[in-house]
């Protein structure tokens, strides 16, 4: 697994530059990609775009674009950042080291406005700027305001060592007018630690992803349901659904399913539950693995949390998480076959989502929001399944939330009924039963 990460970070950065051209303007609008403007990328801001077919990888979501930017961690500087609030469910800024686990990350509703108001605090105040910096070390206490932070290494036992990589993520979720929630791209500026002079001022540009990456990550499985010599099913026989943590800790829950019994926690590097995969620091994550050595179709079912119907509803209102989604991806690739936002997830009578997860051609015909069953595609050529059940920012109230598992508990003891329930089940069962309920207690009963 960590291969595979490893190959996510070196495509991330195979374009990595900038120009020593100070830029003190106010972010343009992205220009249209052009033949010239691609070819100078490595003087973008921003170097890399996800993308359904040229970026879809470290398991992203669907209603997500992400941008990505890297330089060099050099001595004295910080990175400034210029943008304006976009029209969005969410955004956020993430730091990483090295391993890809996030260091730091600031949220849309944390950045004080230099102009303007900051409309993911009150749904009354008008759109404005905001200026923040990404700074090299660990979060001091108290930390600056607008200010993220890159973090220490761990090379050897050694956590002090500074991170020798500015990598940044910039996340905007459920956009409207653009990609990009209507707005420029978030100007980036590699500046002195005291702002009085500009040793890499990078150019507003339209970030592609290189070409031939699809052959590198993606297109590898598109045309094998085994692409790479691993020991599929990497599924457990009976469905689990657990708390992603880290790299380590998903790879210790894989050779547990390979040699049949739980491997001790940490038994693999250690209890290092620091995230990977570039994961984003609001969101925490369930999983659950499926295989078609088990079933060609499996039901989820779970209490529905009630999700912000704007931006400034949470975490600072009374909605239980600012958004969640459910995705299925494939695991080598990392890339998602599909994904079905809060919004998009039909809730029966009693709260709970059903969500059916099969090939089309074994799609249930009550698969439907009428009847209040949920459907998303397995992904035609995978061996196994990986679904994934995001909770984004939780309000404090919201006790059952994915943030709350400790490590090593079980994630029930905290999630009660809003943990999913998952079975394998088949098309006639499901099409047979009255509600989603009965459904999936059908199900689980085979």
């Amino acid at each position: 697994m960590l291969r595979y990460a490893t190959l996510s970070l070196a495509l991330l950065l195979a374009a990595c530059g900038g120009s020593s051209a100070p830029d003190t303007a106010a972010p343009a609008p992205v220009p249209e990609p052009t033949p010239e403007t691609q070819a100078l990328a490595l003087n973008c801001s921003w170097l890399l775009r996800s993308d359904p077919d040229l970026l879809n990888i470290a398991f992203p979501d669907e209603a997500a674009t992400y941008w990505v930017a890297a330089l060099p961690a050099l001595p004295g500087t910080r990175l400034r950042i210029e943008g304006e609030y976009p029209r969005s469910r969410y955004f956020s800024y993430n730091a990483y080291d090295p391993a890809l686990r996030p260091t730091d990350a600031i949220t849309d509703y944390q950045l004080d406005p230099a102009a303007g108001g900051n409309p993911y605090r009150s749904a009354d105040a008008a759109g404005g700027r905001y200026v923040a910096y990404l700074k090299p070390g660990m979060v001091p206490e108290p930390r600056e305001p607008n200010t993220l932070y890159a973090g220490s290494i761990d090379l050897l036992n050694r956590a002090d060592l500074p991170n020798p990589l500015w990598l940044l993520i910039y996340r905007v979720y459920l956009a409207e007018g653009s990609r990009s929630g209507g707005v420029p791209l978030p100007k980036l500026t590699l500046e002195t630690a005291g702002g009085t002079a500009t040793p890499i001022a990078l150019e507003s540009c339209n970030p592609l992803p290189p070409e031939g990456l699809p052959g590198l990550v993606n297109g590898v499985i598109r045309d094998s349901s085994n692409p790479l010599p691993l020991p599929f099913p990497l599924a457990p026989k009976e469905p689990q659904v657990l708390r992603f943590y880290g790299l380590p800790e998903a790879l210790r829950q894989l050779v547990s399913n390979a040699v049949g019994f739980p491997l001790p926690l940490g038994a693999i590097t250690g209890a290092d539950t620091g995230g990977g995969f570039l994961s984003n620091v609001d969101n925490a994550y369930v999983t659950s693995m499926a295989s078609r050595d088990q079933g060609s179709l499996y039901i989820v079912r779970a209490r529905a949390p009630s999700h912000a119907l704007r931006p400034s509803d949470a975490p600072l209102g009374s909605a239980q998480l600012r958004y969640w989604s459910l995705c299925t991806n494939e695991f080598v690739s990392q890339r998602y076959v599909d994904c079905l936002s809060d919004y998009e997830v039909p809730v029966d009578a009693q709260g709970y989502f059903t969500l059916v997860v099969s090939d089309p051609a074994q799609r249930p015909s009550n698969a439907t929001d009428a009847k209040a069953i949920a459907w998303l595609p397995w992904g035609s050529v995978y061996p196994d399944s990986v679904l994934i059940y995001r909770h984004m920012l939780p309000s404090p109230h919201f006790a059952q939330a994915v943030q709350n598992i400790p490590y090593g508990t079980p994630p029930v003891e905290v999630m009660g009924e809003y943990l999913p329930k998952v079975a394998y089940c088949d098309r006639a069962t499901i099409e047979a039963a009255g509600s989603a309920a009965q459904a999936f207690e059908a199900c689980a009963a085979e």
